[in-house]
């Protein structure tokens, strides 16, 4: 299904040196009505594979480790707090344990993208955790809301191409992050309320951090990108990191061709 659609080097393949799988955070943000769908199939492909995952929902489910991010909903509105308190509780409790044992990266992801960790780990190689590092992979442009009551427009990385943190910038995030979603940044029902990685991207922004820009993570499925860019454009990128807008069986599919791939 993907062998004509997705670059599959197999010759001469190096693994990353300088980083771990379990050097990352991978927090996915869910909702009720998505945990027994796309979350689930998230869980049996390639999150089964990475030591450090969180599900971030509102509300526990049987067959899921959730963590509970309680009092923010489960529309999509909800999304913004779940991704500022639930960045909050892990670095929190990231603090009580050994520093060499701590997180170095953290990956936001929705319920509906398909990491390949393998390829992000060699695309962090050039990067420092103990740097402040905000990484993604498209930019776009939307209205920032400050504590001084302006507003204005700004760039942010969006989030359906994943949003990579390094250690030290989470750091630096901490003390803001409570502030600004619940007092800075608008409420539900407001038009920028959904806006999560635009909220993030402006916080970020805001404290004098900058954006890396990387291809490879792809704000689309691999049909997508081929429909909007044509098959060449999306064969450039030999070792893509994500892909986003997979359905759960489209995440199946996806997770045996790169498995098949990785057994060669």
């Amino acid at each position: 299904m993907y062998c004509s659609k997705i670059p599959n080097p197999t010759s001469g393949w190096q693994k990353a040196k300088r980083y771990q799988e379990n050097d990352i955070a991978f927090i996915i943000y869910t909702g009720a009505s998505l945990l027994a769908t796309r979350a689930t199939s998230v869980r049996e492909t390639w999150v089964s594979r990475v030591t450090n995952y969180y599900f971030l929902a509102s509300t526990p489910y049987p067959s899921l480790p959730i963590t509970v991010i309680e009092n923010t909903g489960e529309d999509y509105q909800s999304n913004t707090k779940k991704i500022f308190h639930g960045l909050e509780l892990i670095y929190r409790q990231q603090q009580a344990i050994d520093p060499s044992k701590r997180h170095k990266w953290y990956v936001l992801v929705g319920c509906d993208t398909f990491v390949n960790v393998p390829h992000l780990l060699k695309q962090l190689e050039s990067y420092k955790f103990t740097q402040p590092y905000f990484i993604g992979g498209s930019v776009g442009e939307q209205m920032c809301y400050y504590k001084n009551g302006t507003a204005y427009k700004s760039l942010f990385i969006g989030g359906n191409t994943a949003h990579v943190l390094s250690a030290a910038l989470v750091e630096a995030l901490y003390p803001h992050l409570s502030v600004y979603v619940e007092s800075i940044w608008p409420q539900p029902n407001h038009k920028s309320a959904a806006l999560s990685d635009v909220a993030l991207s402006c916080l970020i922004l805001s404290l004098g951090f900058n954006m890396t820009i990387l291809p490879g993570f792809f704000r689309r499925s691999p049909n997508g990108i081929i429909s909007e860019y044509g098959l060449k454009e999306a064969l450039k990128v030999q070792e893509p990191s994500s892909w986003h807008n997979i359905h759960p069986a489209q995440m199946i599919d996806l997770d045996e061709f790169y498995v098949h791939i990785m057994k060669r």
